[in-house]
């Protein structure tokens, strides 16, 4: 037994080496993610709490696709009515 807990330890140490790296990758990708909503808050003149508030991009997406379309129509039924 004593063999095999000595065995294991290189694979224990190679895979707290390989965590170590990963929680180390984890956290300066983070911190590059805050640093972008940073830049862009300032770009955007927006605090947290306006950010926070906007819509879902996918909802805002759909609102805005729904608004061409009714523009679209509107622009056909002018047309329309200019011949």
């Amino acid at each position: 037994a004593p063999a095999s807990a000595a065995g294991d330890r290189p694979e224990r140490s190679r895979n707290a080496k390989a965590q170590a790296r990963h929680r180390a990758k984890r956290k300066a990708y983070i911190e590059q993610l805050e640093q972008t909503v940073t830049k862009l808050q300032t770009a955007l003149a927006l605090s947290p709490d306006q950010v926070a508030a906007l819509p879902p991009p996918t909802l805002r997406i759909r609102q805005l696709e729904q608004e061409n379309a009714r523009l679209l129509r509107e622009n056909e039924d002018l047309r329309r009515q200019l011949r």
